[in-house]
C-alpha cells in the first residue's frame, strides 16, 4: 500500500533518528532537558514496525474469516517470512560478527547460534551484544510463528457467522491474554534474586521464555490486526458508507493525538527491561499498549482519509518518503553499525559522511539481496487463498 510505505519510513527514521541523537550526547543538551528528553520516544518507532507487521501480516486472515472462507496456507506464509526477513538480516549479521571479531573481540558460538535463530532477545548475556536493533528482529519472528495458530485460534470463535464484533472479540481476546502473561511475568520476575545465573533457574527461563528481556508485544501486534479488521469491513467489504469511515478516520486521529500527548513524555515507561526483583506496574505494563493503539490511530486516520481528498494519505504516499519505506528494513539494519558500529572503512569517517553512506548501503542491500528474494516471496503458489482475493477492489489493495 503506497501509504503506508511512507508510514514505514517514519518508523525507520524515528529509529535512525534516535540513535543518532544518542551518538552525538542529545540528552544533556538544554534543550533536550528542557523537554524531559522526551524525543526518547523516537525509540518507539520499532512499535510502530509492530503494528504495521501486525496489519499487514493479519488483512488476509482477516479477509477470509470476514467472508467464510478457509485461511490461508501456515506454510506458505512462514515460507513468504523467511523470504522477507532472514537474507537480510543473516548478510548484515555476518557483517557485524565478522568486524567484531577483527577488530573488538571474539563472538562466541553460542552468541552467533542464538542470533541465527532469532532467539536471541530470550539471552540477557547476548541480547544487544552484537546490534542493539537485532533484538526486535527476534520479537518479529517469533510473532509470525504464532500468528497462524492465533488467526485458526479466532476463525474458530468466529466460526461461519462473518461476524467483525466477534473478529475483534478474538483479537481482544489475544490482547487480555498477552497482558495476563505480562501481569504473571512481573510478578515472577519480581520474586527472583538479582544474582549471577538466575535467568537459567526455573523461574527466570519462565519469565525469559515468554517475555525475553523487552517484552514481545504480542498486544502491540494485535492492535494492527484490530485495524486489518477494520480496514477490510470498511475499505474492502464497504459495510459503511465513505462519509461514515472518513468521520471514524478523523475521531481515529484526534484520539491517537491524545494518546501521543500522553505517551511523549511518559516515554521512560517504556525503556524497561528484565531485572530480577523488579514488579511492572499497570502504567508500564500497559504502556507499549497505550502507544500502539496511538500508531494503530494514525495508521487508520491515513487509510480512510480524513481530509478532503484524503490529503493525509497523499503526505505518506509521497514519492521519497515511499522511497525511504521501500528500504526502510535495510535502512533498519544498517544505519548502527555504520552510525556507530566496528566495520571498516566506516568506523574511519566522519559523521557525515558515515551518515550520508547509510541510505547508500540501504539501498545496495536492497537491490543486491532484500529484491531477489523479494521476487520469489511474491510468486504464487498452488492452492494460495490470499493473492487474488479484493485485489480489483481499489487501487490501494492493487499495490498490496
Amino acid at each position: 500500500m503506497r501509504s503506508l510505505d511512507g508510514l514505514r519510513a517514519v518508523a525507520a527514521l524515528m529509529v535512525v533518528v534516535f540513535h543518532l541523537l544518542l551518538w552525538v550526547d542529545a540528552y544533556d543538551t538544554p534543550v533536550s532537558q528542557a523537554i524531559n528528553g522526551s524525543w526518547y520516544f523516537l525509540a518507539n518507532g520499532v512499535w510502530l514496525f509492530f503494528v504495521l507487521s501486525g496489519f499487514l501480516l493479519f488483512l488476509p486472515y482477516a479477509r477470509t474469516t470476514l467472508a467464510a472462507r478457509p485461511l490461508p496456507s501456515a506454510t506458505h506464509f512462514y515460507q513468504r517470512r523467511a523470504l522477507r526477513i532472514v537474507p537480510a538480516y543473516w548478510v548484515c549479521l555476518l557483517v557485524v560478527a565478522i568486524a567484531e571479531n577483527q577488530l573488538r573481540r571474539t563472538v562466541g558460538p553460542l552468541n552467533l547460534l542464538v542470533h541465527v535463530l532469532m532467539i536471541h532477545d530470550d539471552f540477557p548475556r547476548v541480547n544487544r551484544d552484537l546490534e542493539a536493533p537485532f533484538w526486535t528482529l527476534a520479537v518479529e519472528a517469533q510473532f509470525y510463528l504464532i500468528l497462524p495458530l492465533l488467526a485458526w485460534g479466532i476463525a474458530r470463535v468466529m466460526g461461519a457467522s462473518r461476524s467483525l464484533a466477534r473478529l475483534a472479540l478474538g483479537i481482544v481476546a489475544v490482547i487480555a491474554l498477552a497482558l495476563t502473561v505480562q501481569w504473571v511475568d512481573s510478578l515472577v520476575m519480581s520474586t527472583l534474586p538479582d544474582v549471577d545465573g538466575v535467568d537459567r533457574t526455573p523461574g527466570g527461563i519462565f519469565v525469559l521464555a515468554t517475555m525475553g528481556m523487552q517484552g514481545k508485544f504480542l498486544a502491540v501486534f494485535a492492535v494492527g490486526m484490530l485495524c486489518a479488521a477494520c480496514y477490510v469491513v470498511v475499505i474492502e467489504q464497504r459495510r459503511v458508507g465513505k462519509a461514515v469511515a472518513q468521520r471514524f478516520g478523523a475521531v481515529s486521529l484526534l484520539l491517537a493525538l491524545v494518546m501521543f500527548a500522553i505517551a511523549i513524555p511518559a516515554w521512560a515507561k517504556g525503556a524497561v527491561m528484565f531485572h530480577p526483583g523488579t514488579f511492572w506496574g499497570w502504567d508500564i505494563q500497559g504502556y507499549p499498549l497505550l502507544a500502539a493503539a496511538a500508531f494503530g490511530g494514525l495508521l487508520l486516520a491515513i487509510l480512510f482519509g480524513v481530509f478532503r481528498s484524503s490529503a493525509l494519505r497523499r503526505a505518506f504516499a509521497w514519492g521519497p518518503l515511499r522511497f525511504v519505506g521501500l528500504i526502510s528494513f535495510s535502512l533498519y539494519l544498517w544505519h548502527l553499525p555504520i552510525l556507530q558500529g566496528p566495520i571498516p572503512p566506516f568506523d574511519q569517517l566522519a559523521l557525515p559522511l558515515r551518515l550520508l553512506c547509510i541510505p547508500i548501503v540501504a539501498y545496495a542491500s536492497y537491490q543486491l539481496i532484500e529484491r531477489p528474494f523479494l521476487a520469489r516471496r511474491h510468486t504464487a503458489t498452488p492452492g494460495d487463498t490470499t493473492t487474488t482475493w479484493g485485489v480489483a477492489r481499489n487501487s490501494e489493495i492493487k499495490r498490496s
